[in-house]
């Protein structure tokens, strides 16, 4: 693809954008869980023809902003190269990434995917295509892009650095008993940095496993399991959690498989969809009739046969609001010295297991608006990112949940993730974070008249009524449905 042909389409953008009379936002639905109704009433700008790589050699990739890291890792993994740290799926986009909290098992060396980017485009809100925005060039919108959730401009190009590989990975899993053994050997792992990928579970309250993956040049192909299946029960049984479910110690995986993991089996939430008796497959099967085929392709994700197809397209079926109320999907930022205390909060909350527990390194710029720790409250530079996904077992409401957990986040100088349901109050959240500076970077480069405020944006979901009929049909047959799967997700899962 030839940058000539990315000047055009990048023309098109800002001449659109010049004739806008509205607040603009893409036309793409993005990867999260926030209501995006929104849209209907903003200028759309179509970014769906920016999917193409512009120029990669051994030491960056040029991508258009909607080029997937699916796509991404296909171009870079056979020449033994990837970007530094990228979210493990395959559906999210250079520019989400940028724009958003892009980060992975490998965030705990690299930092968050923003800290890795070179330079990037992006058109401006009065129709200004700003080239090349670097440290060095409008380092204030640098530094200041990430977390903005497009409401600095649309990015249109992104160039990261990329650094050496293998083709395969060994993983390993070790099991702990207690959160004492467990932290104790989580912290050195993390000081240490002997290992390419860590990660870590909470399976149940005294149950962890802390998961390594470490680059390897020579492996027996019969030794390597293949996670990627057209039979996607293949797929749940080989993903990642199976295997800490069966308490396994080692396997081997391609690279690729490892580093889209969670796109095949959504984490460990293929159980939510996953029927158990003859009930639950005439009802799984009712709902996923209805479903016209065209979101399915339509989801994100590389293959038919993606699940996150499933949770994308269940959610047109279930309905936002009422999903919230049994089930949850949220991170929260948690300093390293505090995660025993988040992890409490988690249990008197939601009682949902398991848990995802990913170390970042924060790179920490006080140009920085959203992606950082307040560095006066938080000393640790290793924030974990504390991933709760699944059936609640308690019965607090949504917003009691999301707002202990925002408090906690703030309290401790970090934040939650964006991407799901936020209830933060309008001056919790501008104490948290620097609005002097975000406005004045908006109006500076032209988003303030022209884009959405990023608390409006965020917090929009919480103001939208609920009542439509997929949620009425959720409750009165959903209820039972996620009961019975609660009680036999462990043999699910596994």
């Amino acid at each position: 693809m030839s940058y000539e042909k990315y000047n055009e389409k990048v023309k098109k953008i800002s001449e659109s954008i010049k004739l806008n009379k509205k607040l603009i936002t893409t036309n793409r639905k993005g990867h999260n869980y926030r209501d995006l109704k929104f849209k209907k009433n903003q200028n759309r700008i179509d970014t769906g023809n920016l999917t193409n790589i512009l120029s990669i050699d051994g030491k960056y990739i040029d991508c258009e902003s909607a080029v997937t890291i699916g796509k991404v890792n296909r171009a870079t993994i056979p020449r033994k190269k990837i970007i530094p740290s990228l979210p493990e799926g395959d559906n999210f986009t250079v520019g989400g990434c940028l724009a958003g909290l892009g980060l992975g098992s490998s965030s705990y060396i690299h930092g968050f995917f923003n800290d890795n980017v070179i330079d990037f485009d992006i058109v401006l809100g009065n129709g200004e295509i700003m080239k090349n925005v670097s440290k060095l060039k409008n380092p204030d919108l640098y530094y200041g892009i990430g977390g903005t959730y497009g409401t600095m401009g649309i990015i249109t190009r992104v160039k990261t650095k990329l650094v050496s590989c293998e083709k395969y990975v060994k993983v390993n899993y070790f099991h702990y008993d207690s959160f004492e053994n467990f932290y104790e050997e989580f912290q050195r792992k993390i000081k240490k940095k002997n290992d390419d990928f860590i990660e870590a579970f909470q399976n149940k309250k005294e149950d962890y496993t802390i998961v390594t993956a470490n680059f390897i040049s020579d492996v027996n192909p019969n030794d390597v399991s293949v996670i990627k299946d057209k039979d996607i029960l293949k797929q749940r049984h080989m993903c990642i959690y199976a295997q800490i479910a069966k308490k396994k110690k080692s396997s081997y995986l391609r690279l690729l498989d490892y580093l889209e993991r969670y796109s095949y089996s959504a984490f460990w939430g293929h159980y939510l969809y996953s029927p158990y008796k003859i009930r639950d497959y005439i009802y799984a099967g009712l709902m996923y009739s209805l479903i016209p085929k065209k979101i399915l392709d339509a989801s994100p994700g590389h293959g038919k046969y993606n699940i996150s197809k499933y949770f994308h397209a269940a959610n047109r079926i279930v309905g936002d609001y009422t999903r919230d109320e049994y089930v949850i999907a949220t991170d929260i930022g948690v300093p390293l010295s505090k995660l025993k205390g988040a992890i409490d909060l988690a249990d008197e909350m939601t009682g949902t297991y398991p848990r995802w527990l990913c170390p970042i390194i924060d790179n920490h710029n006080p140009e920085k608006i959203f992606c950082t720790r307040k560095t006066d409250i938080c000393k640790d530079d290793i924030i974990i990112d504390l991933g709760i996904y699944g059936i609640k077992n308690t019965n607090n409401k949504s917003k009691r949940i999301n707002q202990a957990f925002e408090k906690f986040s703030f309290d401790n100088g970090i934040f939650k993730g964006f991407f799901s349901t936020c209830y933060f109050t309008y001056d919790d959240f501008w104490k948290q974070f620097d609005k002097q500076k975000y406005e004045n970077i908006r109006k500076k480069y032209h988003a303030d008249k022209n884009f959405m405020d990023i608390y409006d944006k965020i917090n929009y979901r919480n103001k939208v009524k609920n009542g439509n009929l997929r949620s009425k049909l959720f409750t009165f047959f959903g209820k039972k449905y996620l009961r019975q799967i609660n009680k036999n997700k462990d043999t699910l899962i596994k």
